[in-house]
């Protein structure tokens, strides 16, 4: 969102967002956004979404109708924000499969924060698990962290999840992480969030 010239992070508004009437309304126009501005680049895209937003009828209907039109849906992942308690798990499941059917990839993105349950990662078949950077910022120092980590990593590949560390912030935590069997990294290690898209 942006506010003259200033970007505005989801962090300052999505909040308030989702208890207003508009929230869902948002959630679609940031989808036909992010589409519409890949549609003609190679990268892969990936779309933060909750529970909420997969549960929608009018957005489900939205973001299948988006991915039909789409050039190529197997460059889109949707990550699903997993800090809030996942109620219907069968509903999530059959909108899964739509989206797999059609091409594209589902991540569990924050995992690690919040209701965590590894029961999501054996209901939901992600492509993806991206741990919670509140586990990795301090992963040098903190053996706990070191450990959630590695039961996670180990769990994953186990049900052949590719994992993703987030907040990836210097040599240090990435060579870690590598170490650990971590498959992608993000963080400012890397580059910090830019309105330009960088090929």
């Amino acid at each position: 969102m942006k506010d003259e010239d200033k970007i505005l992070s989801p962090y300052f508004f999505l909040d308030i967002a989702k208890k207003t009437k508009y929230y869902q309304q948002i959630t679609r126009s940031m989808i036909f956004q992010a589409f519409s501005e890949f549609a003609d680049r190679d990268e892969e895209i990936s779309v933060n979404l909750c529970a909420d937003d997969f549960l929608n009828k009018e957005t489900k209907l939205f973001i299948l109708e988006q991915l039909d039109n789409f050039k190529n849906p197997k460059r889109v992942v949707f990550e699903l924000v997993e800090s809030e308690d996942l109620q219907d798990i069968k509903g999530l499941q059959d909108f899964i499969a739509d989206l797999k059917s059609r091409g594209a990839k589902i991540a569990i993105d924050d995992f690690g924060t919040g209701y965590s349950n590894f029961s999501y990662l054996i209901d939901l078949s992600p492509d993806y698990l991206k741990i919670d950077g509140s586990l990795i910022k301090n992963i040098d120092t903190n053996k706990k962290s070191y450990d959630i980590v590695k039961t996670i990593v180990t769990f994953s590949h186990s049900l052949d999840i590719t994992v993703i560390a987030e907040f990836i912030h210097s040599k240090e935590v990435l060579e870690i992480c590598k170490e650990l069997g971590v498959d992608e990294f993000q963080g400012y290690y890397f580059g910090e969030p830019s309105k330009e898209i960088k090929a």
